[in-house]
């Protein structure tokens, strides 16, 4: 994977602008440690920094052809395909790589050769004969790409810290894009929490002319079909999944570098090492986290799969110490308030895969989200359940249900709150939020940290309003947990995990993380089954158990789904008292200082656990410790000057000024 930087339409002079390429892609090098490149047009300057997969000692970018210009950060799986394609139109090709493909087909299909990419990408492309610069992302946000207009110009990045780079120019946060952040776990549209910063929608392409207003084109949306048949019953499903996935692992081994699998032990990661054992001949290396917290802790499963597959494991062990050590760390290549501390160990993870020699990981995540493996879903069959039924004596056992990895869920004398609080949502559960309502009502909390005129005077209105203006124009026609998964896909998935945990997390150490669930033809067929083969009473992805119970062991396909998580709010205790890095960063000064937050109400928060770790912490105390903390990290990263290199440190590629040509 890589990292990639743009000016189009500025007014400085040639050297002027490679010279600000400069430090900008100094800023991303983490993403694309083994060589980088620029090249300066006329009235365009393009950067980029490269993590070498695909046909190592070519491919290097900027890539020019004929009158095309490329940056491209990602991977296109089924660039064999369409090479083979384009030589049958009479296409001739000088490199190996993808990024010459994906060059190729959009100069000669357009935008409309983005429907045709099976990968996971963003990109700048130039064409010189239209004199028109299209950024694009592929359909579901895996890749980040930003835009920023500022005197004159517009700049684009793969992390907002470019930007910094910029004369004259700061990042700020953005209160209202702070507020949409803290209750969604993302911004929509093109808001991010950054003043006058834009991200790229994902499944869009911008043209940007010298001329003209950009134009946006969509090309693709979550549930506009599949070309596969859909199958006749269940068994016919199975075997369908089982050869459509295994196709979509087959896609992401495709590499010049050596591939490895993340294994946490639940089913997910288990079947796609599973599926990359059946498709190597090689022994290859599995890796894992493991937890000194045994609250946390999986790592009896992933020894149980590594030795049933025969595979290498290479676990790390995390403490609270590590996270805590490494939490400003992994906020810097976030750039954005975490909500939990689960991104840290992934980000350690990275670390010890490429001191292995590996610089590919194939990963599971998103299966929650396209086969409805979230408790999210079982809740809204819970809530329409009672809707329907509203005197059944059978709400006890079905709340025992929803979280078997939480105590209090299988306590009886719990049972009472549980259905109170359930029942507040008997009236809201199937409105344009959906499982939403319950996550944006648990996450208000941070209400009462942020100042009173940064909230919308009509709130659950203004939410309403902008979630539904990502809304497909078919969906009144989807059903309730159809509807659950496309907005999981544009919130948590999208913006979070995609993002806060997988994209910057591996790229901190040059890895590329590749997910097969995430294959659109996989996905697109998956979202079309019809709902009882995914969820069918309360049994989460359940297909996906099914399919592959007689490949596993039972007890990775049987056990209640336990979360990926890891230690919030203790994590940050030191000899049983809340240590430097909380007090220091939620003191009364420095909230003050960065005026995004209410001091006092911070300083109540702290004082809570002034005595020490309660015994019993909920969803609301975690969630308020990473996020208050992780967002005074960032403001006051934003307040420390740059003392990284002015260039990156790796060969440099490509050095071209082609003033007058492109």
């Amino acid at each position: 994977m890589c990292g990639l930087v743009g000016i189009f339409a500025g007014n400085s002079e040639p050297l002027a602008r490679r010279a600000l390429l400069e430090p900008m892609l100094a800023r991303l090098q983490h993403r694309g440690p083994d060589a980088w490149g620029t090249w300066v047009g006329s009235g365009l300057a393009l950067g980029h920094v490269r993590l070498a997969i695909v046909d190592l000692m070519a491919g290097h970018q900027p890539f020019l052809r004929d009158d095309c210009v490329l940056v491209y950060n990602g991977e296109v799986y089924n660039h064999l395909e369409l090479r083979a394609e384009l030589e049958a139109l009479g296409e001739h090709f000088q490199t190996r790589s993808d990024t010459e493909v994906v060059l190729v087909a959009l100069r000669r299909f357009g935008s409309q050769a983005l429907a045709r990419f099976n990968g996971q990408f963003a990109l700048l492309f130039w064409n010189a004969r239209t004199r028109t610069l299209t950024a694009a992302r592929d359909r579901y946000g895996v890749r980040p790409l930003y835009h920023l207009e500022h005197q004159g110009a517009v700049y684009f990045a793969s992390e907002t810290k470019a930007f910094d780079a910029i004369p004259n120019y700061r990042r700020a946060i953005c209160p209202e894009g702070l507020l949409e952040h803290g209750l969604l776990w993302n911004t929509l549209g093109t808001r991010t929490v950054w003043k006058g910063i834009q991200s790229l929608e994902a499944g869009t392409a911008v043209v940007f002319g010298a001329t003209e207003s950009p134009k946006t084109h969509r090309y693709h949306q979550l549930g506009e079909g599949t070309t596969h048949p859909l199958p006749s019953s269940f068994a016919e499903a199975k075997a369908q999944l089982r050869t459509m996935l295994s196709n979509a692992v087959r896609l992401r081994l495709r590499s010049d570098v050596p591939v490895g699998n993340y294994l946490s032990g639940g089913i997910d990661s288990s079947v796609t090492t599973l599926l990359t054992d059946e498709l190597r001949t090689d022994r290859f290396q599995a890796f894992a986290i493991a937890f000194e917290d045994g609250a946390y802790d999986e790592s009896r499963y992933q020894q149980m799969m590594a030795k049933r597959l025969n595979v290498d494991l290479v676990s790390i062990r995390i403490t609270d110490a590590l996270i805590r050590d490494n939490f400003e760390k992994a906020v810097w290549h976030a750039e954005r308030p975490l909500f939990r501390t689960a991104p840290i160990p992934l980000l350690l993870l990275a670390e010890v895969v490429r001191a292995a020699g590996i610089r590919v990981v194939l990963t599971g995540e998103a299966a929650d989200e396209i086969l409805w493996g979230y408790d999210a879903f079982k809740e809204l069959k819970l809530l329409r359940f009672w809707a329907k039924f509203p005197n059944s004596k059978l709400r006890p056992q079905l709340i025992r249900t929803l979280y078997p990895h939480l105590a209090h869920y299988r306590d009886g004398r719990q049972f009472g709150l549980m259905r109170m609080f359930y029942e507040g949502f008997l009236g809201s559960y199937d409105n344009d939020l959906v499982g939403l309502n319950l996550r944006v009502h648990n996450n208000k909390v941070l209400l009462n940290y942020l100042p009173r005129d940064c909230r919308p005077a009509d709130l659950d209105g203004w939410l309403l309003d902008r979630v539904r203006q990502s809304l497909p124009p078919d969906w009144q026609q989807w059903s309730l947990l159809r509807k659950n998964q496309f907005l999981e896909m544009r919130t948590l998935l999208q913006g979070y995990l995609l993002s806060s945990q997988a994209d910057r997390m591996s790229l901190a150490h040059g890895v590329e993380g590749r997910y097969p669930f995430l294959d659109h033809e996989l996905l697109e067929w998956l979202f079309q089954l019809p709902d009882q083969f995914k969820l069918p009473l309360l049994s989460q992805k359940h297909l996906l158990r099914e399919t592959f119970r007689a490949n596993l062991p039972s007890e990775i396909v049987d056990r209640p789904k336990q979360p990926y998580q890891a230690p919030d709010l203790k994590a940050f205790f030191e000899g049983g008292r809340l240590g430097k890095l909380m007090n220091e960063r939620l003191s009364p000064d420095a909230v003050a200082a960065a005026g995004l937050f209410d001091a006092a109400a911070v300083e109540r928060f702290r004082g809570k656990f002034a005595r020490g770790m309660p015994p019993q912490v909920g969803y609301r105390d975690n969630m308020l410790a990473s996020f208050l903390l992780s967002t005074q990290v960032v403001a006051a990263q934003l307040q420390q000057p740059w003392t990284g290199p002015v260039r990156p440190s790796s060969p440099r590629t490509v050095d071209l000024i082609e003033e007058g040509k492109p």
